[in-house]
């Protein structure tokens, strides 16, 4: 018999009246306690001191290496930014609007053309964060400037400061020199466009017409000198440090530390010297003022010329707490080892005194003028802790008794989820006993409820409700199965669904009660809660081993409940229940319009071809399985097409696992209603924030022209003329809005038309190719490399399969 706690508590009583020679004991103590204190202390000291030697040095190196990946894709977003500058003002520079006409236009008269030049100009300032200004100066028919307004330029000194921006630069030209600050500077044709003052303004000046080579005016874009700082200031990942561009000649253009540019001109023109001297490199550590400093620079490709980013980033904001802490870790090691040396001296001898006492107490004969009534203090203390634990036992048998129908029904779940396969049979059919089930001479079945309607209770209950739902479902399951079976125990899932374990002796006929119990639930739950029951009953088990097995069956064979039906029994054992028609078709034609209709972003559109698609495929017969595949099918459809548009679907749906999602809903009308919800809308939405109206309209066109003109020659140079672009601004604005090369789109489209010719015609391959705009031979080498099989082979593994 195991010994009770309060056998070993006097146990403990009577070795502790044992120890006679309680110093040496004493001794023991603190000399364990010294050496374990001892033991603990030097791993500390010996880990300070190796990070304040050796990690310090590894982490200038890893973070050189991380600034400098860091910095260069910084320095991209920056190139990016002023790319797009570039390109935005060359794009409006081509406007018909600052064409020829200008030349000649009396703006006074022309009061709307002048207005819409204003407003033209006011859309340009808005365009791009950066944008401080935009002007319009026009040299001729007489000095005209249009800023805020229309201004005729009647002072001299002004007009020559406009006029040099005609004069200087290439057609299209960077320069920091601004009209209203130098505007007593006389104009100078010879000067260099960068005048290198760093607290210049960036200003990008592009002469008009866009393809005259005789230009009369100019679109002047003033930067906002802040804001270009507090972009350059993303180049460095901490507060200090310091960040400038420079040109071909090194000097500063715009630096990231605006405010203290006298305090750190020394320490810029040292790094500018650095940098010269370590021109082979992308970084290098530089030691300035007791300091090291991780330098990173790279080159800035711009219109006219080529400037260089630089950014300083200190490294004592990295290392430094990796200093200060293996410092304290060492001060705190040494520290603790001698408090601890301390204190085991002094907590041997405290601890040993209590002892002693309870000795002095405990043990007859060893004090002669102790009370007798002493020795009954330590037993009338013994008798009240029993006391306690016995009260304290009673409350706990009863809160157990309270919580058993929970303790049998959890592990009843993990049981048949398959979370206790480490048990044998034996152990588990211990447990359950010990859980009150009977066991001996039963046999064990499973039965699966899966309610369904809940759509039709909206009006009742809100999307939220599904827990509440199932709550109630359980209980009136429980209420029903107690005219029926003896043991059982039901399984609540909170998804619209639970399970039900049935213990009964192995000579009851359990399936056909299980069947009859099946048909009154269906009743009575269609009757209190309007739903439909979906019931899987599996195959009596002889075994508790069995069970998760039989689980998993259920929940395999659920799959292949017919959709269009109302409630369901379906029994494991009986074949006809899965005996479906497995040759359902997927619509390819209503995906492709449905593709078609997400990504022009017309929502109704999406939404009326979506019924048409879930009528299709929900038609009498279909299977659950069926109907998830497809869905499935084309939610990877979908993504693959937001990937060709440039939307990551990660970052759309918020890192969630939309496949997951998808297979947890069973009903149709759920699994529409949750795509165009969680799907459709916002990609839509996405994209309608993301792209650009003009670009959007030519390329939609563009796409539109392809589409229908395919089968002729069709080239990037052709469809630029028809949208008065260049090709490299066609082509740019069709990656962006689509996400594909327009070459690759054009390529796409003819792809498809060929595989539908070979599919559903008998033309010659011959004639395949001239159908969609190819010649013979090239034919065959772009569809191999596209599909990876020659068109013949394509068309025999179609009518193979």
């Amino acid at each position: 018999m195991e010994p009770t706690r309060s056998d070993r508590i006097f146990g403990r009583f009577k070795r502790l009246s044992d120890l006679k020679a309680g110093r040496h004991k004493g001794r023991f103590y603190r000399n364990s306690l010294m050496l374990i204190l001892l033991i603990a202390s030097i791993p500390g000291l010996i880990t300070g001191i190796v990070m304040y030697q050796q990690v310090v040095g590894r982490m200038e190196t890893e973070f050189n290496q991380m600034h400098q990946n860091q910095i260069e894709n910084r320095a991209r977003n920056v190139d990016d930014q002023l790319a797009y500058l570039e390109m935005n003002l060359s794009h409006w520079a081509f406007e018909p609007r600052f064409g020829n006409a200008l030349r000649t236009l009396d703006f006074v008269y022309y009061f709307n053309e002048t207005q819409e030049i204003v407003t033209t100009l006011y859309v340009l300032q808005g365009s791009h964060p950066l944008i401080k200004s935009a002007q319009l100066y026009l040299q001729e028919p007489k000095p005209i400037l249009f800023n805020r307004d229309y201004t005729e330029l009647n002072d001299e000194a002004k007009v020559q400061a406009y006029d040099r921006y005609l004069s200087m630069g290439n057609h299209v030209y960077w320069t920091d020199w601004v009209s209203s600050i130098n505007r007593d500077t006389e104009p100078s044709t010879n000067d260099s466009p960068l005048h290198t003052d760093a607290g210049n303004a960036l200003v990008l000046v592009h002469k008009i017409p866009g393809e005259s080579m005789n230009p009369f005016g100019a679109l002047i874009i003033t930067l906002d000198n802040e804001k270009v700082a507090s972009l350059l200031k993303t180049l460095t990942p901490y507060d200090e440090g310091l960040t400038f561009l420079m040109d071909q000649e090194g000097n500063t253009l715009v630096t990231g530390n605006p405010g203290t540019a006298g305090e750190t001109s020394a320490f810029e023109q040292q790094l500018k010297e650095e940098v010269a001297l370590n021109a082979g490199s992308r970084s290098f550590l530089f030691r300035y003022e007791d300091q090291t400093y991780s330098v990173s620079y790279g080159s800035l490709s711009r219109i006219d010329s080529d400037w260089t980013y630089v950014s300083a980033a200190p490294l004592t904001s990295v290392t430094s707490p990796v200093k200060l802490v293996s410092k304290i870790i060492v001060i705190a090691s040494a520290g603790s080892l001698i408090l601890g040396l301390l204190l085991s001296w002094f907590a041997s001898r405290r601890i040993y005194s209590p002892v002693a006492r309870m000795l002095h107490l405990l043990t007859p004969g060893r004090n002669e003028t102790t009370p007798m009534d002493a020795k009954l203090d330590e037993f009338e203390l013994l008798e009240q802790q029993w006391n306690e634990l016995t009260s304290r036992s009673v409350t706990a048998h009863r809160q157990l008794q309270e919580q058993l129908p929970h303790l049998r029904d959890s592990f009843v779940l993990q049981l048949v989820q398959g979370h206790l396969y480490a048990y044998n049979e034996q152990d588990l059919q211990q447990r359950m006993r010990n859980l009150g089930f009977e066991v001996e001479g039963q046999q064990f079945l499973l039965v699966q409820m899966y309610f369904t309607g809940y759509e039709q209770l909206q009006g009742r209950f809100g999307s939220q409700d599904t827990g509440l739902i199932t709550f109630a479902a359980v209980n009136i399951t429980q209420e029903v199965a107690k005219n029926y079976f003896g043991q059982i125990s039901v399984m609540n899932f909170h998804d619209l669904s639970s399970a039900m374990l049935v213990i009964a002796p192995q000579n009851e006929p359990v399936k056909s009660q299980a069947l009859l119990w099946g048909q009154e639930l269906v009743e009575v739950i269609g009757r209190t809660l309007k739903m439909k029951v979906t019931l899987m009953v599996s195959r009596p088990a002889a075994s508790i081993q069995e069970l998760p097995g039989r689980f998993v069956e259920m929940e395999q064979a659920v799959a292949y409940r017919s959709v269009d039906e109302g409630s369901q029994i379906l029994d494991l054992e009986d074949e006809e229940c899965f005996r479906r028609n497995e040759a359902a078709s997927y619509p390819l034609g209503l995906e492709r319009e449905l593709l078609q209709a997400i990504r022009l972003g017309k929502q109704d559109e999406a939404e009326r071809v979506l019924e048409q698609f879930m009528s299709e495929i929900t038609r009498t017969g279909s299977t659950e399985f069926q109907v998830q595949q497809m869905m499935l099918q084309l939610l990877g459809s979908i993504q693959h097409m937001m990937l060709q548009t440039g939307v990551t679907p990660y970052k759309l749906f918020g890192g969630c696992n939309m496949y997951e999602r998808l297979s947890g809903i069973r009903e149709p009308v759920q699994m529409r209603q949750w795509m165009m919800n969680e799907v459709f809308i916002p990609y839509i939405q996405e994209v309608e924030v993301r792209s650009q109206e003009p670009l959007k309209l030519v390329v939609e066109r563009t796409m539109l022209y392809i589409d229908t003109h395919y089968r002729s020659d069709i080239s990037l140079e052709n469809c630029a003329d028809a949208e008065q672009m260049t090709p490299y601004a066609l082509s740019k604005a069709f990656k962006q809005v689509s996400g594909i090369n327009f070459i690759d789109y054009l390529t796409r489209v003819r792809m498809e038309a060929a595989k539908e010719l070979l599919r559903e015609t008998t033309m010659k391959i011959n004639d395949v190719a001239a159908a969609v705009g190819y010649q013979h031979s090239y034919f065959n080498r772009i569809f191999k490399k596209q599909e990876r099989v020659t068109p013949s082979q394509y068309r025999d593994q179609w009518f193979g399969q």
